[in-house]
């Protein structure tokens, strides 16, 4: 390019690139970052004869849920899916389909079995000078 043909930039102009690139800058967010700030603005809605504010989110799924309620069949496939996604429908006894547990406790032993598994003593110190 020929800067030569170029107009030259006004103030106007070099503030208006500033401020897209801020912009740009903005848009850098991620899907998610964005979604859960909007999710998380507090609306005001009315419960038990008072207004409350809740976040959106909230707000959202307290309507899906009197709308339900009050027999809608898509607020009702709304909250099924959210309950099948949420995996409270998943017995917790079948490990095929709920999986099995990362930790497992183990047998809880005294201290003295502890100590004689792994091959070591307490060690007693001196009694510190500020006690």
């Amino acid at each position: 390019m020929d800067q030569k043909n170029e107009p030259p930039i006004t103030p106007t102009k070099a503030r208006r690139r500033r401020s897209r690139r801020v912009s740009s800058e903005n848009a850098a967010d991620s899907v998610i970052a964005i979604f859960k700030r909007l999710a998380m603005e507090p609306v005001t809605v009315p419960m038990n004869g008072r207004q409350r504010k809740v976040p959106l989110a909230a707000a959202i799924l307290l309507k899906n849920h009197n709308a339900a309620l009050q027999g809608d069949k898509s607020a009702q496939n709304n909250m099924w899916r959210l309950i099948e996604r949420s995996g409270e429908l998943i017995d917790q006894n079948d490990h095929a389909t709920a999986g099995k547990p990362i930790v497992v406790p183990e047998k809880v032993r005294n201290t003295e079995e502890l100590l004689e598994q792994y091959g070591t003593t307490i060690v007693k110190s001196r009694p510190s000078r500020t006690t």
